[in-house]
């Protein structure tokens, strides 16, 4: 599947989920995040590489000679950030990046860093987040997709009950899902149980997949679906 198939995917996967715009970007970069270990390692990985190293090394400065402006959560974030270009950086495609366990570290690392950002703007730390994994002559055209789901979010005024830091971190696990599940409906599949089993997910485990995708959406609308149907009762 290709980068436009997965975004759209992902934004398809990720609605349900979402009631803010920022969320729609968080989604795609979720979408679009396990295929940095393909051709776009040169761009996409060695900047995102560059850029965290010089924010450790600053940190490592800051320790050494001004100890009382070290933050120690900024440091420990600036070393995720790395290790989330590392992986891909190191993997083969398909690999490391196409399993539940990156899924579960990529999702909190991106999601804690968008939630830090928000301290600027709530829009501006979505499209961070999105430009960390897309390369310039890609943004443009994942935010077209992005603007159009943002019309319909405004549309149909979406609210599920999801607070807190986990309305960063679940919608980049949704994308992240996403991208998963569509390409385990290729001949190829993904071994996403990966490094515990090199069993290959496939269209029958896609489809059970995306049958939990719809039993999450069904808890999170849960209180709004009962409240339909009281009063639909009534």
């Amino acid at each position: 599947m290709n980068w436009k198939g997965h975004t759209i995917l992902g934004l398809i996967f990720g609605l349900p989920f979402i009631s803010s715009p920022e969320q729609i970007f968080l989604v795609l970069a979720g979408a679009l995040y396990p295929d940095l270990d393909h051709d776009v390692k040169e761009d996409i990985v060695k900047r995102g590489i560059y850029i965290s190293f010089g924010l450790v090394f600053i940190n490592i400065l800051i320790y050494y000679f001004k100890n009382d402006y070290f933050n120690l959560d900024l440091f420990i974030l600036a070393v995720s950030v790395l290790l989330i270009y590392l992986i891909p950086y190191f993997a083969n495609h398909r690999g490391i990046t196409h399993t539940f366990l990156a899924l579960v570290f990529v999702s909190i690392i991106l999601g804690f860093l968008a939630l830090k950002l928000t301290i600027f703007s709530p829009i501006l730390a979505g499209v961070v987040v999105l430009y960390m994994v897309v390369n310039e002559k890609l943004l443009g055209k994942v935010l077209v997709i992005a603007l159009f789901g943002w019309i319909i979010l405004d549309i149909l005024k979406l609210n599920p009950a999801i607070s807190g830091s986990l309305s960063y971190i679940l919608p980049i696990a949704i994308g992240y899902l996403s991208h998963i599940v569509g390409d385990s409906t290729t001949p190829a599949g993904v071994k996403a149980f990966y490094p515990i089993s090199d069993y290959k997910l496939r269209k029958k485990e896609a489809q059970i997949l995306t049958g939990i995708w719809f039993l999450m959406v069904l808890y999170v609308w849960k209180d709004a679906i009962l409240s339909l149907l009281i009063f639909k009762i009534i």
